[in-house]
């Protein structure tokens, strides 16, 4: 088990430097596609509003070792940059809503003593900046870092020392990603599917969940969230995100974007937490010049 565990990190760390060792030379392979490509592309700038639903599971040992999930309300509020040679997004993400499990069930023997829901706030704020490293008639590719800001509050009154649960993440990621143009009933579409693992971050999660005197009564909330916190990286903070759209024109130059993304976390301290989710939404793309 050790070796394995060995040949774990090991296998991690060279992933993450790779990363970053591409990361470096980004900007060296750009320049230098840039002075190969004499076609000119048109810069483009869009504002977008995504609504759909996230089905999500969680299993928070924290809490309970009961599985709860849902289908929380989305919103994600976008904007996209396109250059001849890089993609630039922002995305501030958000869902809403309850959390089930079907282990306990209200009237059933034992729903007293553990909840069957609890409500759940999910937000993400993430920044790409993604270089073209490959153009070719099989399409693009592009390779970049992502800054990403995640807040995943979990509310229940029946917890009682559990009330509020929380994981606060902030991560540096590398993300690689896949761009294809093609041509449907006639319109000229597009593809795009991208693949992003974390690099190095923090981590903000309560350690009291399950112990009577889980409060320091001195110190406020704010004070007790930072004060629990955890340097993370690729090896023992697995977070992957697997995103994906199909673009395509609507009227006045704008645009319609069919968005699915696949997300997959798990975390061992101080209990283990796995969380997975799926994204199903439509993004209206508003073009700003």
């Amino acid at each position: 088990m050790k070796t394995e565990s060995k040949n774990h990190r090991w296998f991690c760390f060279k992933s993450s430097s790779i990363f970053i060792f591409c990361a470096i030379l980004i900007p060296f392979i750009s320049f230098a596609q840039a002075q190969k490509d004499s076609i000119e592309v048109p810069k483009e700038s869009f504002f977008g509003i995504a609504i759909g639903l996230r089905p999500q599971s969680i299993r928070d040992q924290l809490v309970t070792e009961m599985k709860y999930s849902g289908s929380p309300f989305y919103l994600n509020i976008n904007h996209i940059k396109t250059k001849k040679q890089t993609v630039r997004s922002l995305n501030i993400e958000s869902s809403i809503g309850s959390l089930k499990t079907n282990s306990f069930e209200i009237g059933k023997s034992n729903s007293r003593f553990i909840q069957p829901s609890f409500d759940q706030y999910w937000n993400e704020i993430s920044y790409s900046h993604l270089f073209q490293i490959h153009s070719g008639k099989a399409g693009k590719l592009y390779l970049g870092p992502v800054i990403s800001h995640t807040i995943n509050l979990r509310l229940s009154t029946r917890w009682d020392n559990s009330q509020i649960n929380y994981d606060i993440s902030g991560l540096l990621i590398g993300e690689v990603a896949y761009q294809r143009e093609f041509n449907f009933w006639k319109k000229s579409m597009k593809f795009q599917g991208s693949l992003r693992l974390p690099l190095v971050g923090y981590l903000l999660r309560p350690p009291y969940s399950g112990v009577p005197d889980f409060l320091d009564h001195e110190k406020d909330l704010l004070t007790d969230i930072f004060s629990n916190n955890y340097a993370v990286w690729m090896g023992d903070f697995p977070k992957t995100q697997f995103r994906s759209l199909v673009e395509f024109p609507i009227a006045s130059g704008n645009k319609m974007q069919i968005v699915y993304n696949w997300e997959y976390y798990s975390f061992q301290n101080p209990n283990s937490v796995q969380s997975g989710a799926h994204t199903l939404a439509v993004n209206f793309l508003l073009k700003a010049k």
